[in-house]
């Protein structure tokens, strides 16, 4: 059995996310604006809840969610880790953390 885990790559930082529930997708546009995230239904959009954070701390999008296999492999991180699907599927040491962000880095250092 596989596990979904949530992320975050808002401002430059990539959080794991808890605590999710959804925003409307007029909402979500004005407090993120140019923020692709991963829709919830035709009306909403996904959010959460930084890990360790209170219910007080700032929303943040989620822009990936990752399937990490039950039975991983552990192996270190690879470019395929790194430019994988944003919903893939991953069983590295990184828990989800890296699978797929390299299109991030990438976007982030072409904007700079």
């Amino acid at each position: 059995m596989a596990n979904i885990k949530h992320f975050s790559d808002y401002q430059g930082a990539t959080h794991a996310l808890v605590i999710l529930s959804d925003m409307p997708n007029k909402e979500f546009a004005l407090r993120f604006p140019g923020v692709r995230g991963i829709r919830s239904d035709g009306f909403t959009m996904r959010v959460g809840y930084a890990a360790g954070a209170t219910m007080d701390g700032q929303e943040l999008p989620v822009t990936r969610c990752i399937e990490y296999k039950a039975f991983p492999s552990r192996h270190e991180c690879n470019a395929k880790c790194m430019g994988g699907k944003v919903n893939g599927t991953c069983e590295c040491k990184c828990g989800g953390k890296n699978h797929g962000a390299g299109m991030f880095t990438a976007l982030v250092a072409e904007a700079a």
